[in-house]
């Protein structure tokens, strides 16, 4: 029985950690909003250690060891979110990526680590004897560490930790870059810019703060630009009342324009005179630049 439970708690590993790879750029972006940007650096190592945290448990390999280690990994993730929440505001926990509904809820996130640290208890109370790492299962555990660290490698680009904040933002006029295919603006208004997807939950974490922007007074107008899904869409549209208007473009189109999301441009006098990525903050914050 105790396997069993390794076993379940080891898929959930692998499960998550494969998940936040998928977009680890995004998670990066989370990562950095506990107060520390380069914090978002250890994104990859995290879901590096998640993954094989997973495999090990999986494949049954030095059951007690794994289970101190993976309980105490549960522990320190959790405090973590807790101090998130507490200090910093943070509800989305990130575990699952892309899986907004499973991310969202912090009594859900709680009570999943419960589970998962009670499954492990009776292997650190009575270890079992464990497989011997042989051949084959060293190849497939080689084999899935190379396809996370591709993974990680492919979707850590747009991360805000990468950026070079010693050069700031060069105004561009809107003609001279992709966005202007997809709006067009008014020579003596301001605009906000969110460039975003209905499945991401960086991005539909920050809807409610990009409700702010035009009641508050801080744009003239806000115009989402959404990556084309239907099914994503419809459920989008159920969870939020946005106040701006939505273009849907292809998911090639946005890689075009942005490879981080969310992405957010402050447009005046039709030139871009900012842009950043991650989850967009209170409007308040950015007095200075949208007046």
């Amino acid at each position: 029985m105790n396997k069993t439970f390794r076993f379940i708690v080891g898929v959930v590993f692998l499960a998550t950690g494969l998940l936040k790879a998928i977009d680890t750029s995004a998670f990066a972006n989370l990562m950095s909003q506990y107060g520390a940007e380069w914090f978002g650096f250890c994104a990859p190592i995290l879901i590096l250690a998640e993954t094989f945290l997973g495999l090990f448990l999986i494949f049954n390999i030095s059951p007690g060891l794994l289970s101190v280690v993976a309980s105490g990994f549960v522990v320190v993730v959790s405090a973590i979110y807790l101090y998130g929440i507490m200090a910093k505001g943070i509800t989305n926990c990130g575990c699952f990526g892309p899986l907004v509904w499973l991310n969202s809820k912090p009594w859900l996130t709680f009570t999943r680590n419960g589970i998962l640290l009670a499954l492990l208890v009776p292997s650190m109370l009575k270890p079992q004897q464990g497989t011997q790492l042989k051949m084959p299962i060293v190849v497939s555990m080689a084999l899935a560490g190379v396809v996370i660290m591709f993974m990680c490698g492919f979707s850590f680009r747009g991360a805000k930790c990468l950026e070079k904040h010693n050069k700031p933002f060069q105004p561009v006029a809107l003609a001279e870059t992709e966005l202007s295919q997809y709006v067009s603006c008014d020579l003596d208004s301001t605009y906000m810019i969110f460039a975003f997807s209905y499945s991401c939950p960086y991005c539909l974490n920050s809807i409610g703060n990009v409700n702010q922007y035009k009641p508050m007074g801080y744009v003239n107008k806000v115009i989402g630009i959404a990556v084309e899904d239907s099914d994503a869409h419809n459920r989008f549209e159920r969870m939020f009342d946005t106040n701006f208007d939505i273009v849907e473009i292809s998911k090639l189109s946005m890689l075009q324009l942005t490879n981080a999301l969310p992405t957010t441009y402050l447009i005046r006098h039709d030139t871009i005179v900012n842009q950043y990525s991650g989850m967009v903050i209170s409007p308040a914050l950015l007095m200075p630049d949208a007046e």
